[in-house]
């Protein structure tokens, strides 16, 4: 018998531990590159640019107007796509933050963001306006979207808060939303 056998064979304590470390090694190894993160830092970041546009006559007697977003930038499809993914291929998905730009609705008190066509869709965000104050508002509370993500959902659905309706110009109201998206994708 080799010296090497024997010395193995006298030495339990050796073996288990040579075992256990192969055994270690290879769950680390099976488990390490599984998933990836795609977020702000992202070569192509999961980031998407809607628009809304609305007149007066969206509005109701109360000041409020619902309309569905346009998507300015590329959506989570091409996104996905460029970062070498799929719908499919997304765990996780949440939004960490959404940005909310008055480009020309001077009235615009209050805006909520829903993803997907209507209010009944995950909030992903949620904001208010002081009369005199900054054209841009963030919120950065994050909010889990992954239903919404994986089912196909592109648009956001608004619902903004415009106080007296005569106050929105004869040539509309325009709203940005900038959303940011931390997305865990598997098959790496």
């Amino acid at each position: 018998m080799p010296i090497a056998v024997r010395f193995l064979l006298r030495s339990p304590l050796l073996v288990v531990l040579l075992v256990g470390s192969v055994a270690w090694t290879g769950c680390d190894l099976a488990s390490a590159g599984g998933t990836a993160i795609l977020n702000a830092d992202s070569a192509v970041p999961p980031t998407v640019r809607h628009r809304f546009e609305y007149t007066a006559g969206d509005a109701t007697g109360a000041g409020s107007v619902a309309v569905s977003s346009t998507v300015q930038s590329g959506d989570l499809d091409a996104i996905l796509s460029q970062n070498g993914f799929g719908r499919s291929d997304v765990v996780s998905a949440r939004v960490d933050s959404v940005r909310v730009d008055r480009l020309s609705a001077p009235a615009l008190r209050e805006a909520e963001l829903f993803l997907g066509t209507d209010a009944e869709g995950p909030l992903v965000g949620r904001v208010a306006f002081q009369p005199n104050g900054a054209a841009s508002v963030v919120d950065d509370t994050r909010r889990t979207v992954t239903g919404a993500v994986r089912s196909g959902a592109e648009t956001l659905f608004g619902r903004f808060q415009v106080g007296d309706p005569r106050n929105i110009p004869d040539s509309g109201g325009r709203v940005r939303a900038v959303v940011y998206y931390r997305l865990e994708v598997e098959g790496v």
